[in-house]
């Protein structure tokens, strides 16, 4: 399998896995509140992937986040190159979904204060914004300003297009949103930063440090992974070994990831 891109039919949708590379990070920043004995195996420090999704309806191309961006890091920022090799350049990008406002989620967005994504709907929640916003200061609203005459800000569970949903799914953020998509009979969740690594499954409170509310996304990674559950719906997590696809299963009581082969 190419380690760069995925892509797949999906229903009447194709769709496509970018890698935007890596990002280093450590143990006890990736994963905050897990036993050790859990996680023995993975070192002090490590680098973390990074996939991001677009979804291309047949009318609109739909990207699920940006990446870090080609400033920021340089084993990260490598989208927009990866999408070119396909031919897709960053005007041909009608609607951006922002899950929520980490910067290797949202440091694409914009480069010296123009859009990367010059005709496209940006779309987020908007306490999430509004979370960036009262810090004017900050890195991330600095990413977001850029987008404002393009930002579309909702506050509840909408349907974009038939078949594409985004869903309010707090705690990682307060404003974080995932997607599911539906299309010929099947399912896709998008899980955007609801999980962190297959290992954790075996302990839900595992969370990455920057969460916002713990509590809030434990109830949430614990809904979300029913409901794939019952939809034997294909799972998308941007975090996850690339191309971060796979399903859930239960063995035991215990959740168990079963990647793509």
């Amino acid at each position: 399998m190419n380690s760069t891109l995925h892509a797949f039919q999906f229903g009447t949708f194709r769709i496509m896995v970018i890698s935007d590379g890596v990002f280093p990070v450590s143990k006890d920043f990736f994963f905050a509140d897990t036993p050790e004995h859990i996680i023995h195996h993975i070192p002090s420090d490590f680098l973390a992937p990074l996939n991001f999704l677009l979804i291309d309806t047949g009318d609109k191309n739909i990207l699920v986040d940006a990446g870090f961006g080609k400033t920021h890091l340089p084993t990260a920022g490598k989208l927009l190159n990866h999408l070119e090799t396909q031919g897709i350049y960053p005007e041909d990008i009608h609607t951006v979904i922002i899950t929520h406002g980490h910067m290797d989620h949202i440091g694409g967005l914009s480069n010296k204060g123009k859009p990367t994504f010059p005709n496209a709907e940006y779309i987020m929640r908007r306490e999430e914004y509004d979370l960036w916003k009262s810090n004017p200061q900050s890195k991330e609203y600095k990413k977001l300003i850029p987008l404002k005459d393009n930002m579309t800000l909702i506050t509840s569970d909408m349907e974009i297009i038939p078949g594409i949903h985004l869903v309010h799914t707090p705690g990682h953020t307060v404003g974080h949103l995932s997607l599911s998509v539906s299309s010929g009979g099947n399912h896709l969740l998008v899980a955007s930063d609801i999980l962190n690594d297959p290992t954790t499954l075996h302990h839900l409170p595992s969370h990455i440090s920057v969460e916002m509310s713990p509590k809030q996304g434990l109830e949430t990674r614990r809904s979300f992974l029913q409901e794939a559950l019952d939809k034997s719906a294909l799972l998308f997590v941007c975090h996850y070994p690339f191309p971060g696809l796979g399903h859930i299963a239960k063995e035991d009581l215990r959740w168990k990831w079963i990647p793509i082969t």
